[in-house]
């Protein structure tokens, strides 16, 4: 229970940091937006899953390759604003769930507004 809720305690402490790092430090191009959702360190801190959100969805291949080439600063950045001795290698992955999430909303949508549009010519 103690390590769940320090692992849980560090994995906030990483998406703060990493949100500000990604805001100050990283350009990814103009109108693409980058979002962190989950993050899971693993206990030994060797390696870090950090879950992306990104808009345009057809940007996600771009920004992983940034992030990748930016791989040292990001490290050497979280390092010194939580100040841990040994920094996980960080895993970047796009949040296909959030995509299909937002497909689903966006289909719901248009079949809502048909419905109106139908009842409307009514």
């Amino acid at each position: 229970m103690k390590d769940n809720y320090k692992k849980e305690k560090l994995n906030n402490i990483i998406h703060e940091a990493l949100s500000e790092i990604m805001r100050q430090e990283i350009e990814f191009g103009e109108g693409v937006l980058v979002s962190i959702g989950t993050i899971d360190c693993a206990s030994d801190l060797g390696r870090a899953k950090v879950w992306l959100d990104i808009w345009p969805e057809g940007a996600g291949g771009k920004v992983l390759t940034i992030l990748d080439k930016q791989q040292g600063l990001i490290r050497k950045e979280l390092a010194r604003r939580i100040e841990m001795r040994r920094v996980p290698k960080i895993l970047f992955i796009i949040d296909k769930d959030e995509i299909e999430d937002e497909r689903q909303r966006n289909k719901v949508e248009e079949i809502l507004m048909k419905i109106k549009k139908e009842e409307n010519e009514r």
